[in-house]
């Protein structure tokens, strides 16, 4: 111990470095908040030019959008998806400005029709970001056309949702049980998605909630009616979409057999680590003082994982410097790595140094590589099995669906077996 301490605090006095090595106000978080939950709205931040990330046609992304729909009695339906309003105490003081003439006229352009639902480009992009510099944006047309797919997707669903409970049924009954649906369905947004939604976006009250997506060119309305859609086109696929399909022995085994590469497993190190970092400190000098200062505690007793939170600038930090599994070739300091599958177990390194500062680390277990035998692959090619029959039975139920739904759009190439919206106009 005193020669530990000794050899840190020769390092200080000496001042000998080891050898270098290398290695959106509220408007802004609401529109985050909403881009989260809803896939339709990804086109939202348009004109930025990225291409939105793939998303899904289920509403996984929804809190509580899994709910299941229980038909309301009569007396239960006391407003309807339609009509029922979150109230407020008051209303807006500040409007959001309107859109121009000719961005209303834009907006109000229909791109699809799906069933006997018309998509405005509206819909699908905020009326006021839609001007001559967004539309020959060259990334406008890839990212409409990508976001209005997967819209498309989505309202087949719903509306099979919504006819498959009422087929069969007189008239008047059919509308008595979308009205039921509409109620539970407004009922689940008003008492548990928008609550939830408020937190996340950091808003007191359902007014201040409402004026952030204004800002965004969004509407509380438009948000319930996306929330619906989403729901619905749940609900048609979970009575098709099995939660764990049944994986028999032989199909394991087949996988097994076909992935060889899968099971050769890498050697992986879990350790904890200080560190003091040249941005956070004046001089490389204050950083290895600060180095020195944390190992002289946890050497002498002091509580890791305190003086991790306290005074560890670098990654893990927070966590109190432990960091999870890693393999070589996975961490960005070579210095950092090489201890890590090196050096004594449960035991502190010497100080180390790399472009992003200096480190102590104490590794906490190690594993050598290895190849996994089939009895030790089971439970992963199980997991994965039922990954991949599940997404199957999604994209066959999709697809059915899509077929018996009818479909014009003005660019019937990205959807198989739509027709050109120029034959109903």
């Amino acid at each position: 111990m005193v020669r530990m301490l000794i050899r840190m605090n020769a390092y200080s006095l000496n001042r000998k470095m080891p050898k270098m090595y290398s290695v959106w106000d509220l408007a802004s978080r609401i529109v985050a908040v909403v881009l989260a939950m809803l896939p339709s709205m990804s086109f939202a931040q348009f004109p930025l030019p990225q291409t939105p990330e793939p998303t899904r046609i289920a509403a996984r992304t929804i809190p509580n959008a899994g709910d299941t729909i229980p038909l309301i009695s009569e007396n239960e339906a006391s407003d309807s998806f339609e009509t029922s309003a979150v109230t407020t105490d008051s209303e807006p003081t500040t409007s959001p400005t309107p859109p121009k003439e000719e961005e209303l006229f834009v907006a109000a352009r229909v791109i699809a029709v799906v069933g006997e639902e018309r998509v405005l480009l509206g819909d699908m992009v905020p009326p006021s970001v839609l001007n001559k510099m967004s539309i020959s944006n060259p990334a406008f047309e890839a990212n409409l056309r990508k976001g209005l797919a997967s819209s498309i997707e989505q309202k087949c669903l719903a509306q099979h949702f919504i006819n498959m409970q009422t087929a069969g049924k007189p008239s008047k009954e059919r509308n008595e049980i979308r009205s039921k649906i509409n109620a539970k369905t407004a009922e689940i947004f008003r008492t548990k998605v928008l609550p939830e939604q408020m937190v996340r976006a950091k808003c007191e009250t359902e007014l201040e909630f409402i004026e952030g997506l204004e800002k965004s060119g969004r509407s509380l309305e438009w948000l319930k009616r996306s929330f619906a859609e989403q729901m619905w086109a749940d609900q048609a696929l979970r009575e098709h979409v099995q939660d764990k399909p049944t994986v028999e022995l032989h199909e394991m085994q087949d996988y097994y057999d076909a992935h060889p590469d899968l099971w050769n497993k890498p050697s992986r190190a879990r350790f904890r680590i200080l560190s003091a970092t040249f941005k956070a400190t004046p001089n490389r000098d204050a950083a290895y003082a600060e180095i020195v200062n944390m190992g002289n505690q946890v050497y002498f007793g002091g509580s890791f994982e305190a003086v991790a939170k306290t005074l560890s600038k670098g990654f893990g930090a927070s966590d109190g410097g432990n960091v999870d599994w890693v393999s070589p070739g996975s961490l960005k300091s070579k210095v950092i790595e090489e201890a890590a599958f090196s050096i004594e177990l449960k035991a502190l390194s010497q100080i180390l140094e790399d472009t992003e500062g200096f480190h102590i680390i104490e590794v906490l277990e190690r594993e050598d590589a290895y190849t996994m035998t089939f009895p030790q692959a089971q439970a992963e090619i199980r997991k994965q099995l039922i990954k991949d029959k599940r997404e199957k039975q999604r994209e066959d139920q999709i697809r059915k669906i899509r077929e018996i739904t009818p479909v014009w759009t003005m660019w019937p190439e990205d959807i198989p077996g739509s027709k050109d919206l120029k034959e109903i106009q």
